[in-house]
């Protein structure tokens, strides 16, 4: 169990020197940039080392089927975040999150309820959309066409009117209806050149992109540069692309004070308290309606109130949670979820492999020639000396997945098993500490590399680090773990600026994929550097243009191209990833049509509250 190598990692850790400083670099490599051809080695003269013995594939989890209950109106649905939100206006949002979601803006189009267990679609929709026809749900926009590649004509929805709370930003807008000039002047805002994450994450995109309106209720935005790139970052959002009120920024400059949010959403902002918690109250002239099951046709949303309480520490939360306090709370561990059920079994759930935010890695800048990580030999070597079955089965019990890269299981029309790549990259994943020797000693190595590897805080990441020294030193390999406060760790990650390695989150999901944005370019999700600057490895490029040509024309043919950079990204050990376990997302039986989804985001309009159930439940 965790425990056992926990306790290995302490005893091995005692002979490493695991400070909070950099260490000397290596002498460099004698051999050329990065190929994804494996290098003719030697066989080793000895057997290969194993520990834990693989375990089978776990079973993916029956399909949640729809709920038969008829909805009812009133209650409030309450959730736990852990820190006030970064940010209340999308323009200034330069580092991916913190900012208010759905519940108070809306994009264009997003989520598409239909595709999950309401409309009885294959997905759970727990884990995120797993294919991009999963993002095409219409919100503002009710429909779209794409006459030719980076060409978008949106019909924008009629009827939508922005929210009208007692506020003084509330009486700038007067509840006046939408128009297809505001989401124009929106949309023109946030690609100015100091706007958004889009600023950081895609400047070549952003700089490219144009918006003009071409009818009463039609918008033209034009994508020249990388246009499937652009429909999930300008078309259907990113989750920082959305419609603010231009009016109010005309009044005020901007929208960082909480009291000046105001959109179209089912919610609207009543109440923040720093530290504290944050109210939403219902919209009541709120444009949407259930679209399917017993409620169809109700007007959304369901509950008079929505709260989210900020409760950093994770024990509280968990507390609050078996206490009745929260209705739902997600990313339950496999111990912590056992634990959750057995005092309270009457709990609904669904687990998940989340491509979203377990996916951790350590990422290397591959190009750098005087670090040994250009060196393929290296990188495979940093491979054979995990033991990946190990983190399987004694770290996570059992209830994880090795094969989650670049995309999980859990996106079927793109993911092709492990078992079914090239015997030499299934190698890859056996632990053979002899190999790793061998190929460290081709490589220049005789006697072993120390790196350096920058850390966030997080006690689990540092523990996570810490079971990867333990194996690697085996081979040779030394890790100095250097922990940075969280600005210097997110400053590094944007930049790509780390020394040698960084420990950090790396995108599983299809539209980072489908785009290649692990892959390819200057993006900042591409921390090792791979095929960077693009057509840097011939044979990831080469993948390029029937994957771009065919997204979002052809969907299957684009999914069945994309397959095909599996074998190379894993032979080529650009990433040494993590095993991802399985989360647990909870919620109380009387939260209604949730199904794990998390309702903060743009499914959370659809939930609501069984008050007759609470009662009798005694909460």
């Amino acid at each position: 169990m965790r425990k056992r190598i926990l306790w290995l990692v302490v005893s091995t850790l005692m002979a490493l020197s695991l400070v909070m400083a950099a260490c000397a670099p290596a002498a460099p490599p004698t051999t050329t940039p990065p190929t994804t051809t494996p290098p003719t080695t030697t066989p080793p003269t000895t057997t290969p080392s194993t520990t834990t013995p693989p375990t089978p594939e776990r079973p993916q989890q029956a399909p949640v089927t729809p709920s038969a209950d008829v909805p009812k109106y009133g209650g409030t649905i309450t959730e736990a975040i852990t820190t006030d939100p970064l940010y209340f206006d999308g323009f200034k949002n330069k580092t991916g999150g913190g900012a208010l979601v759905s519940m108070v803006y809306e994009q264009y189009m997003g989520g598409d309820w239909l595709r999950g267990p309401a409309g009885g679609g294959k997905n759970n929709l727990a884990a995120g959309g797993q294919s991009q026809e999963d993002n095409y749900g219409p919100q503002l926009a009710e429909s779209w066409t794409m006459p030719q590649l980076g060409v978008w004509k949106l019909n924008i929805r009629k009827g939508v009117r922005w929210q009208n709370p007692n506020t003084e930003a509330g009486r700038v807008m007067a509840g006046r209806e939408m128009t297809a000039a505001d989401i124009v002047s929106s949309l023109r805002r946030m690609l100015q050149p100091d706007a958004g994450w889009i600023t950081v994450s895609q400047p070549t995109v952003r700089a490219a992109s144009s918006v003009n309106q071409t009818g009463p209720w039609e918008i033209t935005i034009l994508t020249p540069v990388d246009y499937l790139t652009s429909f999930t970052w300008i078309i259907q959002g990113a989750g920082y692309n959305r419609v603010y009120p231009v009016d109010v920024v005309a009044r005020y400059g901007d929208l960082s004070n909480w009291r000046n949010a105001i959109g179209t959403g089912p919610y609207f902002l009543t109440d923040f308290i720093p530290g504290s918690q944050l109210v939403f109250a219902r919209n009541p002239n709120y444009w949407g309606t259930d679209p399917v099951g017993p409620g169809k046709g109700n007007q959304l949303p369901y509950p008079d109130a929505y709260r989210q309480v900020i409760v950093p520490d994770l024990s509280t939360r968990q507390a609050a949670m078996r206490t009745g306090k929260l209705d739902f709370l997600n990313a339950f561990t496999k111990d912590d979820y056992k634990k959750m059920l057995a005092g309270s079994p009457e709990m609904q759930s669904v687990s998940i492999l989340s491509g979203s935010a377990g996916l951790w890695a350590f990422a290397m800048n591959i190009t750098k020639k005087d670090k040994p990580f250009s060196d393929l030999r290296v990188r495979q070597a940093m491979m054979y000396a995990t033991d990946f079955n190990a983190w399987k089965n004694d770290y996570y019990g059992g209830d994880a997945e090795i094969d989650v890269w670049p995309v999980n299981k859990q996106a079927v029309e793109m993911y092709t098993p492990l078992s079914e790549m090239p015997q030499a990259v299934q190698d890859l994943y056996k632990y053979n500490p002899d190999k790793a020797k061998q190929l460290l000693k081709e490589a220049g190595y005789p006697n072993g590399i120390k790196l350096s590897v920058i850390s966030p805080t997080a006690a689990e990441r540092v523990d996570e680090i810490s079971v990867f020294a333990s194996m690697w030193a085996k081979v040779g390999i030394q890790l100095t773990i250097d922990v940075k406060e969280t600005a210097v760790y997110n400053n590094i990650n944007t930049a790509r600026s780390q020394e040698d390695l960084v420990y950090r989150f790396i995108y599983g999901t299809f539209p980072q994929q489908l785009y290649f944005s692990p892959q390819r370019g200057p993006s900042t999700n591409n921390p090792s550097y791979v095929n960077d600057p693009a057509g840097s490895i011939p044979e990831i490029e080469a993948l390029w243009p029937a994957v771009n040509d065919n997204s979002l024309v052809n969907m299957p043919k684009a999914y069945e191209e994309y397959k095909k950079i599996k074998p190379i990204m894993l032979a080529g050990a650009y990433y040494i990833v993590r095993p991802t376990p399985y989360t647990y997302n909870m919620w109380w039986p009387w939260l209604k049509s949730y199904y794990g989804t998390g309702t903060g985001g743009v499914y959370g309009k659809y939930a609501w509250i069984d008050k007759d159930l609470k009662k009798s439940m005694g909460y």
